[in-house]
């Protein structure tokens, strides 16, 4: 930048130094229009100043006139103009030679220049991203030294996905805070059994309203028991019977088995898996129910209990889907309301832990509840929807389409007006006042003979027609 103001400075000179040499060219001018004796008219107006050939003329004219010493004169001015002018012309050639390399020096002063602070930002940024980095691996390691032991302390403890429920309808979860997975098996699982809990399975059945309830004791054996349908290995079995009244046509004994088969993993997981096996009913051997309670750990006082449930069917029926769907939701409403009980049961036995979490994803309610809250509103769907099509469809309905045959005697003409004519009076008569229902009654009556003359007339007509 400096050196681009110096080429201004230079430039600004040479425009001085032009100046200079125009005033210089027009005072030898002017000095040479006044030194003759005459000369004004034997130069010829100034114009051998402009013309080397004009002036040679205007000096033999001058001679010739015996003028000597004006012509010693003229000469003298004659040079001092071409010294004059060839000064001035070397002086500006210089000049612009100097300008000229002012220029192309300022120019690749100003590209270096440009280069060198294109390098340096690049260099800058270079520098930047580098400490940046530097610094986001300081942090990194300060953030892993100093807070690894509470990100350890902290970290919940969660058990894997259980690979059999993933495969069953997800039919509901409970957590249950402050209890252990021994403390959940005996409240739910152990009927009192080699612990101090009470019974839980039994009374419950009993509140359900089932008869000649018999709860086994778990049993076990070497090697375990294998399940059925899901073919992993459990340590304890145990047989639940009972029987209870269905309303099917009429009143129905059913009868109900349930083989029950648990496994506890450590003080990290209690599986309890059953199969139901039902009979009393029509297509009844058709199925068996399976249901999954998976109980595991979260973090290290917690526990969240998850209920799965399929509908297995031993040979085809055609009656499936609706055998399915019957099925998962008595089965799925039984289960939660032990599932309700068996939290309740277990309040007495949670512990009391500082600074619990609250708000946690797994604390999450019953599934079941929001379709019962999804059924409760079908018959408002199925209100507004019936509205609906009766304001917008109805209108554009043509009545013929539910009546694509239309009678072809008198006969059945006349029975479909007479039900017409029936539904008419009722409609009428839920519209009107009871002062009106009179003359109501009275026209229907009068229908009524008018259509009796009607039936008279075309059967004398059937009766002249067969006689001729």
């Amino acid at each position: 930048m400096k050196q681009v103001r110096g080429l201004g400075s230079r430039i600004r000179e040479v425009a001085q130094d032009a100046r200079i040499g125009g005033g210089l060219v027009a005072k030898l001018k002017k000095g040479g229009s006044q030194s003759g004796l005459g000369g004004g008219s034997s130069i010829g107006s100034g114009s051998a100043v402009e013309d080397e050939d004009t002036s040679m003329g205007g000096a033999a004219a001058v001679g010739d006139d015996g003028g000597g010493g004006e012509d010693t004169t003229v000469g003298g001015v004659e040079e001092e103009l071409a010294a004059g002018d060839n000064n001035i012309g070397a002086m500006l050639k210089h000049r612009m030679h100097e300008i000229g390399t002012g220029i192309k020096t300022a120019t690749d002063a100003v590209t270096e220049g440009a280069g060198n602070v294109v390098s340096k930002l690049a260099i800058v940024k270079t520098c930047d991203s580098t400490s940046a980095k530097d610094q986001e691996e300081e942090g990194d390691g300060k953030d892993e030294t100093t807070e690894e032991g509470t990100n350890d302390e902290n970290k919940k403890f969660r058990m894997p996905p259980d690979d059999v429920l993933q495969k069953m309808i997800d039919i509901g979860k409970q957590k249950i805070k402050g209890v252990s997975i021994q403390d959940y098996y005996e409240v739910a699982w152990s009927e009192g059994n080699n612990c101090d809990k009470e019974p839980l399975y039994g009374p419950f059945l009993t509140s359900c309203g089932k008869n000649d309830i018999k709860v086994n004791e778990w049993e076990s054996q070497e090697g375990g028991y294998t399940g059925e349908w899901c073919g992993e290995q459990y340590t304890q079995q145990r047989i639940v019977t009972f029987n209870f009244m269905k309303q099917t046509i009429g009143q129905t004994l059913v009868s109900v088995q349930h083989t029950q088969r648990c496994r506890l993993v450590d003080n990290d997981r209690c599986i309890v898996h059953m199969t139901l096996d039902v009979n009393g009913f029509p297509y009844a051997d058709c199925f068996v129910v399976e249901v999954r309670h998976v109980a595991s750990r979260v973090g290290e006082n917690d526990i969240l209990v998850e209920v799965g449930l399929i509908v297995r069917f031993l040979k085809s029926c055609m009656f499936e889907s609706k055998i399915r769907t019957n099925t998962t939701a008595e089965t799925t409403k039984l289960q939660m309301d032990l599932l309700a009980l068996t939290a309740e049961g277990c309040k007495p036995y949670a512990k009391e832990i500082a600074g619990d979490e609250e708000g946690d994803d797994d604390d999450v309610g019953e599934k079941p509840e929001e379709s019962k809250d999804i059924i409760c509103d079908l018959p408002l769907i199925r209100f507004l929807i019936t509205l609906g099509a009766k304001i917008f469809l109805w209108p554009f309905i043509k009545l013929d389409l539910f009546d694509p045959f239309p009678p072809s005697t008198v006969d059945e003409a006349l029975t479909s007006v007479r039900r017409r004519v029936a539904l008419l009076e009722k409609i009428s008569c839920d519209r009107v006042t009871d002062e009106q229902k009179d003359r109501v009654a009275k026209e229907m009556k009068a229908i009524q003979a008018s259509l009796k003359n009607i039936e008279a007339i075309a059967s004398a007509s059937n009766e002249d027609r067969s006689k001729g």
